[in-house]
């Protein structure tokens, strides 16, 4: 994959330099000192990435705070569903099993974690290696994403993590459908009230902002979504695959938005 030169040649200096015995996973987030004071991280910062789709390498641009909200507060009393009238997280879940999106087909992977968290995980859909496990907690990228967060002083009892899709998305979700799960997790997010969204993965920002979104362009930027802080970072899984996207995704993406604090 292309990517900035200088960031791969210093990666690999890196490596050389630590010895195999000071590599953690090839996870640059474990490398960093616990005793280092916690100070926050710039917030301008220019890099390449690939999309998931299309494995293109486009120039990460600045851009101004974007903000999406996908309930109108016009909307009529008729039009209101079951799960917008939940209280209760448990309500809510109760009230997806039984809405026609999710009417028949494999069980449901709920949202999992904290209420009034640091952050929500915001992932497109449970992978199937999610879905065997019982949540992405249980899988090799969770166990990667936990040592992550707790190197941005957030611990896994701190995070709430949920899907946008919460059933293994075997095709491309109609726009109809989107327009109802869209209202779905704005709901789940005022019932969790995170502090800070993070979305992952290409996908899962289109679905919350629109199919004209620009991953590469929106990558590590502030955004604003139901006016909560939000962000996009890789996929996970694709970090797994292609360990200079962890590189980016810690010395580049998450520095760019300003949301977060290193140990």
């Amino acid at each position: 994959m292309p990517i900035e030169q200088s960031a791969l040649k210093s990666y690999l200096q890196g490596q050389i330099e630590l010895g195999d015995a000071e590599v953690y996973f090839d996870e640059p987030w474990a490398l960093v000192p616990k005793a280092t004071l916690k100070t926050p991280v710039k917030a301008s910062v220019k890099a390449s990435i690939k999309t998931d789709a299309e494995h293109q390498s486009l120039p990460l641009q600045s851009s101004g705070l974007f903000t999406s909200s996908l309930i109108s507060d016009n909307e009529s009393v008729a039009e209101v569903y079951g799960f917008q009238k939940a209280r209760h997280l448990n309500d809510f879940n109760a009230a997806l099993a039984e809405d026609p999106v999710y009417a028949k087909g494999a069980p449901l992977i709920f949202g999992t974690g904290s209420l009034r968290p640091k952050a929500m995980l915001l992932f497109a859909s449970p992978s199937a290696s999610d879905s065997s496990a019982g949540g992405i907690w249980h899988t090799e990228a969770g166990l990667m994403l936990e040592r992550l967060f707790q190197s941005l002083n957030m611990e896994q009892n701190q995070l709430y993590y949920t899907y946008f899709y919460k059933r293994e998305s075997l095709r491309p979700i109609s726009s109809l459908i989107e327009i109802q799960l869209r209202k779905m997790i704005s709901k789940e997010i005022a019932l969790v009230q995170p502090e800070l969204i993070v979305l992952f993965g290409e996908n899962t920002l289109q679905h919350i902002f629109g199919r004209s979104k620009n991953f590469a362009q929106s990558v590590g930027t502030a955004m604003e979504f139901e006016g909560i802080n939000t962000t996009v970072l890789v996929d996970p899984y694709k970090m797994l695959e292609d360990k200079n996207l962890k590189r980016l995704t810690w010395n580049n993406h998450i520095p760019a938005s300003g949301f977060f604090v290193k140990r």
